[in-house]
């Protein structure tokens, strides 16, 4: 468990920073050099659906990340068992496809797997969530044994000396300091392992809020309806001082638009959860779901994400994480050096006693 505990605090500390390392190891995909005005959203979305191999549509398209970076533009494909999603990239001032990848396949998206999953699917995200919630026990009998610690004082508590007691100060001074963060992180991870199960629980006992379903576009007689850029425009009116942040066109005839953006005061940094639905012929705006018109529980569930990768507060948010995910390996080293020393002290302290009383049963021979 401790071996796994490592792993996956390694491989979170990379995802804190995932997006930018990606854009650092693959520049021509991910980074532009254009400059000048900037081509409509709809050319960027023609241009990848023309690369993309077959003749499916665009599923959603995100915004570029920074200045430099590019559209992503998302197709799924695979069978019902086995999806697969693609990512094309899109220059945004010259619409041109800069490079396409399945997600899972390139290093970052791996490393998102395995960290999430153990790349083991469905079946791994189970183990994970165990895993996660025997790390929650570790933690919480790691603070219990510490506790004590303080009557004699925080020196006593805290203190690291040289020496024999090297490795159980810093195991134990190490995790007196990241042992509530380190359960905030371990518990928002479990959390997304089993969402559903967190969802339907809390539903019991605190109001949440249903995403719109099954909106349909009114049909029109000729057909024509408004493009991607005009949804986009007519959404913006509705909130002029947020951030477009992503969309989703209309798969089916009556499909609508969804268009949604990112609100300054919205704790998700990564991901803008205010979302506009436009009827794809009319224009008209059908349904909105605002976030500062949630209840407490969807507060809760929005909190999760951004304080596992510490981008609730900010770019020093995750820059904690990044270090925090770094401590279980100082823990679990530490924790089995103090393991083997007790064990390989047992052993010789057994084998003493043993000596002893095969001295005593035995008769010392007379010469």
């Amino acid at each position: 468990m401790g071996l796994f505990f490592v792993l996956l605090g390694l491989t979170g500390s990379i995802l804190v920073f995932d997006h930018a390392i990606d854009e650092w190891l693959n520049p021509d995909i991910l980074l532009t050099q254009g400059q000048g005005e900037k081509q409509p959203i709809q050319s960027i979305i023609d241009a990848a659906e023309s690369a993309y191999p077959g003749d499916r549509k665009a599923t959603s398209a995100t915004v570029p990340r920074v200045e430099n970076g590019v559209w992503t533009v998302w197709f799924t494909g695979g069978t019902r068992e086995h999806r697969t999603f693609t990512a094309v990239h899109v220059d945004p001032y010259t619409a041109e496809v800069t490079g396409q990848r399945v997600w899972g396949e390139d290093l970052m998206t791996w490393i998102y797997r395995l960290h999430f999953r153990l790349l083991g699917g469905s079946v791994g995200g189970i183990i994970v969530g165990v895993l996660g919630l025997l790390i929650l026990i570790s933690l919480l009998s790691g603070i219990y044994l510490w506790w004590p610690l303080l009557k004699s004082g925080i020196r006593a508590a805290i203190a690291i000396r040289s020496g024999p007691r090297f490795n159980y100060d810093l195991h134990k001074s190490v995790g007196a300091f990241t042992a509530v963060f380190l359960l905030v992180i371990t518990f928002t991870g479990v959390y997304m392992e089993f969402p559903t199960v967190f969802r339907d629980v809390i539903s019991k006992f605190a109001a949440t809020t249903e995403g719109p379903r099954r909106l349909k576009s009114a049909p029109s007689e000729n057909g024509e309806g408004i493009t991607l850029d005009e949804a986009i425009e007519i959404a913006s009116q509705r909130f002029p001082n947020a951030r477009l942040d992503h969309l989703h066109p209309p798969r089916r005839e009556d499909g609508v638009y969804e268009v949604a953006f990112r609100q300054s005061d919205e704790v998700q940094r990564s991901y803008g959860r205010t979302q506009v639905f436009l009827d794809r012929y009319s224009g008209e705006i059908v349904a909105v779901r605002n976030p500062e018109e949630e209840t407490a529980a969807d507060i809760f569930f929005a909190w999760q994400f951004p304080l596992h990768n510490g981008e609730a507060f900010g770019l020093f948010g995750r820059w904690v994480v990044f270090v925090l995910g770094l401590t279980p390996a100082i823990l679990y080293v530490t924790g089995v050096v103090i393991w083997w020393r007790k064990r390989t002290s047992r052993t010789r302290h057994q084998q003493r006693r043993t000596v002893v009383e095969t001295e005593v049963r035995e008769p010392v021979a007379v010469g």
